[in-house]
């Protein structure tokens, strides 16, 4: 079975002599080589030490590098020699005193509070006897700090105080008067005269004014408002593959469209704002050099409706529906507005009224 990680020992900083090899095992490894450094000295005969002198470097190595199941070399001896040396039977003994872990819980004290509150109030006097008794700025209480005091072993004290029932006395009834009855006003419709009207003799007079004198009406350039983007409409979104549509897209309700006029051109810069079925606007997209927009998030599914715009074109609303499918690209037209030029025009006749 394999054996947990050990924790490391964190605690202490071990100084490593050279790379890895910490202090410890340079001791480790520089004592196994003494040893087998005396037992080689040693004028013993080679049978014996030899033996004893390479037994002594092995062990000092394997101490320092060698790990057995992930645990140092020197606890495996240690634990050895506790385990060979320590008591295998245990005796057991009966005291007579039980231990602590065996005994009842100590039963609590039954104090009433009528007690405890007497028991406060004589610690509380102590306390101020013996406050009066020492010298220095304690002896020497202001008449407000001793009000306090005095307020304070009363709220100690618990007195309660008797509760007097408050009496109850019904008001007497009000006698109500009848009601009076109202007099009811009835229109009286009177007939109304109706006149004839006269009629006023007109007598108009034209006067012929020279071409030269006509005034020139220029015209404004004014953004039109669409109903559909206040309203949404029910018109349902055309998909085309017409006038290069971009890739559909890979994730479903995902946006992906062309904006282009009547005439197939692509509209570059147009803003496309997606709305939900409420009129909140979801999504602000805007067309690239190709006319192509794209939503890079997913729609939630319900009913959307797009609004365009673009100075000098004109686009219908356009509806579509997320199901969480693929939707298809989605082509948005418009049409270029046309500008009016400046129109001659001429001078109102004059008229003339007489009655």
């Amino acid at each position: 079975m394999e054996q947990h990680p050990i924790p490391q020992n964190i605690s202490s900083y071990q100084f490593r002599l050279v790379g890895d090899m910490t202090l410890k095992q340079f001791f480790q490894l520089a004592g196994g080589f003494l040893v087998g450094l005396i037992f080689y000295s040693s004028p013993l005969i080679g049978i014996i030490k030899w033996p004893f002198a390479i037994v002594s470097v092995i062990l000092g190595a394997a101490m320092a590098f060698i790990p057995l199941e992930e645990r140092p070399l020197e606890q495996w001896i240690l634990s050895f020699f506790k385990t060979i040396y320590s008591p295998t039977i245990f005796n057991w003994k009966k005291t007579k005193e039980m231990p602590k872990f065996f005994q009842d819980e100590t039963a609590t004290s039954n104090i009433s509070p009528q007690q405890g509150n007497q028991n406060q109030d004589a610690a509380l006097k102590n306390y101020l006897e013996s406050a009066k008794q020492m010298a220095g700025p304690l002896a020497k209480l202001e008449g407000a700090e001793q009000g306090f005091l005095a307020a304070l072993a009363g709220m100690f004290a618990g007195i309660k105080s008797p509760i007097t029932p408050v009496a109850t006395v019904q008001a007497p009834a009000v006698p109500t008067p009848p009601p009076t009855p109202k007099k009811l006003e009835i229109p009286v419709s009177t007939p109304v005269k109706i006149t004839p009207m006269q009629t006023t003799h007109l007598v108009v007079e034209e006067r012929i004014q020279p071409i030269s004198q006509t005034v020139q009406i220029q015209t404004q350039h004014v953004n039109p408002t669409i109903a559909g983007e206040e309203i949404v409409s029910t018109r349902e979104a055309i998909f085309s593959i017409d006038a290069t549509p971009p890739n559909p897209p890979t994730y479903p309700n995902v946006v992906v469209g062309q904006v282009v006029d009547e005439a197939r051109r692509i509209i570059e810069g147009a803003i496309i704002e997606i709305r939900d079925e409420y009129g909140r606007p979801i999504r602000a997209l805007r067309s690239n050099k190709l006319g192509h927009f794209m939503a890079v998030t997913a729609l939630d599914n319900g009913q959307y409706g797009i609004i365009s715009e673009k100075d000098g074109y004109q686009f219908m609303p356009v509806n579509f529906e997320a199901k969480g499918e693929i939707i298809p690209p989605i082509l948005v037209e418009g049409r270029s507005l046309v500008t009016t030029q400046a129109v001659p025009m001429q001078q109102p006749t004059n008229i003339l009224t007489n009655q």
